[in-house]
């Protein structure tokens, strides 16, 4: 949705919209998605999982309202993908501190 909303075909659309939520803005860090190395058979004894993250940024059509969410950084994400890495589940049970 850069050029020209898909819903609607208005060239009406502001991009590149940094997206914040509650919770975010106390470390003024936007939300944003990470994937995670998974954990070798045989870790070493110092290991540490590397990770990918990545924010996003929206993309709003002026004329209908149609938004879309992305990211820059869509091949890193793909390419950790590829080899493994997997986001962390929420435990919705476990309280947020």
């Amino acid at each position: 949705m850069r050029d020209a909303c898909p819903e609607c075909g208005s060239v009406d659309v502001v991009t590149d919209l940094v997206v914040f939520s509650d919770d975010s803005l106390c470390g003024q860090q936007p939300p944003y998605v990470q994937l995670q190395e998974p954990k070798p058979d045989k870790p070493p004894f110092l290991w540490s999982p590397k990770t990918v993250s990545a924010g996003f940024h929206a993309a709003i059509c002026g004329a209908c309202g149609a938004t879309r969410f992305y990211t820059k950084l869509h091949a890193e994400l793909l390419d950790a993908h590829r080899c493994g890495y997997s986001s962390r589940q929420y435990d919705r049970e476990t309280p947020r501190v």
